[in-house]
């Protein structure tokens, strides 16, 4: 099995990025394995043949009440295929989250936000369908229901699922994302219509603007209307620089190093362990198979453990090269129109950033509308962003003109 890493964590500065999924953070619990499987409801484990496509739906279960979010009608967990993004052959078997509007479906059918969310962990237990959803998260998704869309959440390849999840790498959960929709679309019983929109936050926004990179190869059949993003990353190669030198002795993002350091050295043999931790490291890579975000977070600041102290010299680096080619966007030519949420007080996707990654996108002739929230940070502007993200979703599914705001 072969890693992969994502581009998008370092700009976000993943300290902030981490506690930002909206999940619970109680202790984790379960029956951890050396890819952090365990822990989950026998429902996450599949035994059944595979079909060969990606994009249908396997299994479907209710999904507890505590875990569901208000102004669902319906609420249920699904297992669905994916394309694996790993060896990018095959198809894995995926969960997510479903959620309906209250009433019947307009004539058509519902049109679909699928939600990409922001780092949980790499543990099976991190899954968001497998815990109660944060009251952010949960008003967020609320709103898009209020709004008339169907809800489809991926909880992205491995996590909740069996095997390692690839955290690092933006195809992999591109594809989860993506086939998520298929899968909804193609199954009468959510009433969902061929209209979709992706949205996600923080790592989460990164991966819907990958996302549209991939689409229109991968799922062309897919009609993407539109992608939403709050709390974007850059994925420039100049941001990521950067963004690894500032963050290197920012206690905050060691969890998030550390979660990268295990995936990368359980795929790929070149890259040891004991090579890439120094012994303090080790102590908080130990936990990631078991543990969630906030979990790791909280352990490395209790030791004061930045990564500066955590990796070994020039390890960071190299975990960076690794399998750079899954790192960055796809393409930045993306043929939906794009809405940016930034937050004035975000300091984890650092506004400036954001907005380099907006002007990117301006000059290459992308539909671009961006917004600027006053005092609003990198969780907060989730939910500030939401009525114009809706009325943005809402014009390019009627196929409105989008006023182009690229220097907001």
């Amino acid at each position: 099995m072969r890693g992969r890493v994502s581009r998008g964590t370092v700009t976000m500065r993943f300290g902030a990025v981490l506690a930002l999924s909206g999940m619970a953070a109680g202790p984790a619990t379960g029956a951890p394995s050396d890819v952090g499987d365990g822990g989950v409801p026998a429902f996450y484990a599949w035994s059944g043949a595979l079909p060969g496509e990606a994009g249908v739906v396997l299994a479907e279960a209710p999904l507890p009440d505590a875990f569901s979010v208000p102004a669902a009608g319906k609420a249920v967990r699904i297992l669905y295929t994916a394309r694996d993004g790993i060896d990018d052959k095959g198809v894995v078997p995926v969960s997510a989250a479903v959620f309906l509007p209250r009433g019947a479906p307009p004539a058509g059918g519902w049109p679909v936000m699928a939600w990409a969310h922001g780092t949980t962990g790499i543990a099976d237990i991190c899954a968001p369908s497998a815990r109660p959803r944060g009251e952010r998260d949960s008003r967020y998704i609320a709103s898009w229901l209020d709004a008339g869309f169907a809800v489809v959440a991926s909880d992205y390849q491995g996590l909740g699922t069996p095997g390692i999840h690839p955290y690092s790498n933006y195809r992999a959960s591109s594809y989860s994302v993506l086939d998520s929709a298929r899968a909804i679309v193609g199954d009468a019983r959510y009433g969902a219509k061929n209209a979709v929109v992706l949205a996600g936050q923080s790592q989460g926004a990164g991966v819907v603007v990958a996302a549209a990179g991939y689409a229109p190869t991968y799922a062309p059949d897919l009609k993407l209307r539109g992608v939403v993003a709050t709390g974007a990353p850059n994925l420039s190669r100049e941001a990521i620089e950067s963004g690894l030198a500032s963050s290197a002795t920012d206690v905050m993002v060691t969890g998030a190093y550390a979660m990268i350091g295990y995936e990368l050295t359980r795929a790929h043999a070149g890259l040891d362990a004991d090579a890439v931790f120094t012994d303090e490291g080790r102590v908080i890579e130990a936990m990631v198979g078991s543990a969630c975000l906030p979990e790791l977070m909280k352990a490395a600041a209790a030791k004061e453990l930045d990564p500066s102290k955590a990796f070994r010299p020039g390890m960071l680096k190299r975990l960076w090269d690794t399998d750079v080619d899954l790192r960055s966007f796809p393409t930045l030519d993306l043929a939906p129109p794009v809405f940016f949420g930034i937050g004035a007080a975000d300091t984890a996707a650092l506004p400036m950033t954001t907005l380099t990654l907006v002007n990117d996108l301006c000059s290459r002739g992308n539909v671009v509308e961006a917004h600027i929230y006053k005092d609003k940070d990198h969780s907060g502007v989730v939910n500030a962003a939401a009525p114009d993200a809706i009325r943005f979703a809402k014009a390019a599914l009627e196929g409105q003109p989008i006023s182009a705001t690229c220097k907001p």
